[in-house]
């Protein structure tokens, strides 16, 4: 299932408590970059719900998204004793939506998988997606496997941190989905499409009754 929700490192909010808290404990997988900003936040969120947070941090960056840095996740699967229908979280933009995913779909052949989407590529194209993959040997995409994600949460508030371009990346990728299926998004891309950017999704002027939260 894919939900949209504002706040969901808030310590009231229930959707990755109400996953983990039966399970006593979350193995998150989680960008590096995403770490260095949001990490204490998602640290404080399980404290507060009193679960026990594994933090498995890694390089996601295109470069390092190579069959060598899966097989860093599943050995780390092993060390941190993921069970087989223990629901890893993966946190992040697309490279280690690939990553995590196609490392859950290897580890005890079917580990499912929680996605929280930081950027706007991982949250319309590939935290849904059940394509997971890593490059390898100078080939793009050669490792793989259709492994969808048990949810894909996605919240607005963390494209704020998202460089222009990243945010022009995403607007890219929507426009492609609009060009082959909706004209009605690609009216709506030539009308709001440059405001998005600029707002970052409306992030920057919460008080604009039409981009703001």
């Amino acid at each position: 299932s894919i939900k949209i929700k504002t706040g969901l490192l808030k310590k009231e909010s229930p959707e990755l408590r109400d996953i983990y808290k039966p399970l006593g404990r979350c193995v998150a997988v989680i960008d590096r970059q995403v770490d260095g900003i949001y990490g204490k936040q998602i640290e404080d969120y399980f404290k507060a719900h009193n679960i026990s947070l594994v933090k498995l941090v890694y390089g996601a960056m295109e470069k390092d998204k190579d069959i060598s840095s899966v097989e860093k996740i599943l050995i780390d699967f092993k060390r941190a004793g993921v069970a087989r229908c223990e629901p890893v979280l993966i946190v992040g933009g697309g490279v280690i939506t690939d990553l995590g995913g196609f490392a859950s779909a290897l580890y005890h052949r079917n580990t499912p998988y929680v996605m929280l989407c930081t950027s706007i590529v991982s949250g319309i194209d590939a935290g849904p997606s059940p394509r997971t993959c890593a490059d390898g040997y100078g080939y793009k995409n050669i490792y793989g496997a259709y492994h969808p994600p048990v949810v894909t949460l996605t919240d607005r508030a963390f494209f704020k941190t998202l460089h222009e371009g990243w945010v022009r990346h995403g607007i890219a990728e929507i426009i492609k989905m609009a060009v082959v299926k909706d004209m009605s998004l690609f009216e709506l891309l030539e009308k709001a499409g440059p405001k998005l950017i600029r707002t970052k999704f409306g992030t920057e002027n919460p008080e604009d009754s039409e981009y703001g939260s």
